[in-house]
């Protein structure tokens, strides 16, 4: 499992910081990391709302996955503007919160919530970005091991 957390924790810093995956021909788009017997995808489709899934390979076997919808769910402030707060906020990943972010995250007027029940092996949660206080953005999302890790 700390094998799976290290991983998570690189392809998660390197993946968020890119603003826009690569078109895979489908109508989606992934983000792509892979290092040694490791491999990540983030892939995805739609706007707004947008939903896909993160995939984790070892040696060739999927085992660990999570599945999640979000959307934009004010205004207030320009989706481009809530998005690279997501980033700033997901590209620093806590390995105590891989399924998503931080519990809690602030910068200026902009405030992050991550809501979890379980551990990285079966959970199931929602994140929030505010602006001023106010709920601009929801992801709801859960996953876990699927395999066997060994």
């Amino acid at each position: 499992m700390e094998a799976l957390i290290d991983f998570l924790v690189e392809a998660r810093r390197v993946t968020y910081a890119i603003p826009h995956g690569t078109a895979v021909g489908d109508g989606t788009e992934q983000m792509i990391y892979d290092r040694d017997e490791w491999g990540y995808r983030d892939r995805y489709a739609g706007y707004n709302p947008y939903g896909g899934h993160e995939l984790v390979w070892h040696q060739g076997k999927v085992i660990w996955m999570k599945n999640y919808i979000a959307e934009v769910l004010s205004d207030v402030r320009p989706m481009s503007e809530i998005y690279d707060f997501q980033r700033e906020v997901l590209g620093q990943p806590d390995p105590e919160h891989l399924m998503r972010g931080p519990a809690h995250y602030e910068n200026g007027d902009y405030s992050y919530k991550n809501e979890i029940t379980g551990d990285l092996s079966f959970f199931s949660g929602q994140e929030f970005i505010y602006y001023k206080g106010e709920a601009v953005y929801r992801m709801t999302f859960h996953g876990g091991n699927i395999g066997n890790l060994k």
